[in-house]
């Protein structure tokens, strides 16, 4: 039973993951997944890599991995990013695999506003291992039958995509809004019409520094509070939750769910409670995460788990040479706890 039970599971997410993207808890350790604006939002150069398994207690569960590049220019007010990912989802390995491409320009509005646009570019394959699925037809009491009479899937698909995001800074507060998909691609492994939603992402935060006395002296910490929404088709999500950071260490909780939204019928739309802990040194930061399902699935998900490792170089020299600065996105694991919270610059 537990094996069925584990099998409507997976049949439903696969449902789910077909027309909408798959999520991440680690939004603002690989940033540029939420949208291009963000390219280069370090005044630096910062590389990103990130792998996540989704729902554990399953077989053949669902596995996510990305690595994400971005570098500030500096006297051109631009930054650009690369991000490279693949999802591969159950025992027939449906896998979608996406490079993407992005461009940031800033522009100051004030000493203390800065406005960000972004654009994006992809490219993704879709591909499907065929011969690993079992239909209807195939079923038999004695021996499974080796074909079926389903119509064939395409082995593979692939499609250009475009994404768009803007965002603002102010001082230690940023708001923005990213709209993936924006051509609606066609997705079909069947040679019908199946096209990718857009997808609306609304994200917003900010960050309080303040210090403490102990007997090592004086230390500097922050706590960020963050706020963010998608959607796209029928689904919404929001995510509510804070990071707490001193010297090496960051410890984070999120909430993921829309409880006062009805998802479907009798479910409430609530799905987890996410616990993050990390620590950082020099340029190099660390990220773990683990989802405790709320949902009516947690008894057969065992959670999902992420982590997320971060470099981060800057460009002290190129610093010291603009004659003007702009506010870099005071976003978390953005800085090396060793560089002073500094500023990027235009010319």
């Amino acid at each position: 039973m537990k094996h069925v039970i584990a099998l409507i599971i997976g049949i439903l997410f696969f449902v789910s993951v077909h027309s909408q993207d798959p999520q991440f808890s680690h939004y603002y350790a690989i940033p540029l997944q939420m949208g291009p604006a963000f390219a280069g939002s370090t005044g630096g150069t910062r590389v990103s890599v990130n792998a996540r398994d989704q729902w554990t207690a399953i077989n053949q569960e669902y596995m996510t991995f990305s690595v994400m590049a971005d570098h500030y220019f500096f006297g051109t007010r631009s930054g650009a990013g690369i991000v490279l990912y693949r999802d591969q989802a159950g025992v027939g390995k449906m896998a979608t695999s996406i490079a993407n491409l992005q461009y940031a320009y800033s522009v100051n509005v004030s000493e203390n506003i800065a406005m960000r646009a972004g654009l994006q570019m992809g490219l993704s394959h879709r591909a499907i291992d065929y011969s690993r699925l079992v239909f209807g037809d195939q079923l038999n009491f004695d021996e499974n039958v080796s074909v079926t009479s389903e119509n064939s899937l395409y082995d593979s698909k692939s499609y250009l995509d475009f994404g768009a995001s803007f965002m603002g800074v102010i001082s230690n507060f940023w708001v923005g809004a990213t709209f993936d998909h924006i051509i609606q691609p066609n997705q079909s492994l069947m040679g019908h019409e199946s096209v990718v939603p857009m997808k609306l992402s609304f994200y917003s935060g900010g960050k309080f520094t303040y210090r403490t006395s102990s007997k090592r002296g004086r230390k500097t910490e922050s706590i960020y509070l963050m706020l963010h929404y998608n959607e796209q088709l029928n689904s919404k999500q929001a995510l509510l939750g804070a990071y707490w950071e001193t010297n090496l260490s960051i410890l984070g909780m999120w909430y993921r769910g829309i409880p006062f939204a009805k998802s479907y019928e009798s479910y409430i739309n609530t799905d987890a409670l996410i616990f993050m802990l990390g620590f950082r040194k020099g340029m190099f930061t660390f990220l773990y995460s683990y989802d405790f399902t709320l949902s009516k699935l947690v008894a057969n998900t065992a959670g999902s788990h992420e982590i997320t490792l971060t470099w981060n170089w800057h460009n002290t020299n190129a610093e010291k040479k603009a004659k003007k600065r702009m506010n870099m996105v005071p976003c978390p694991m953005s800085d090396s706890p060793k560089t002073k919270y500094h500023k990027q610059q235009s010319l």
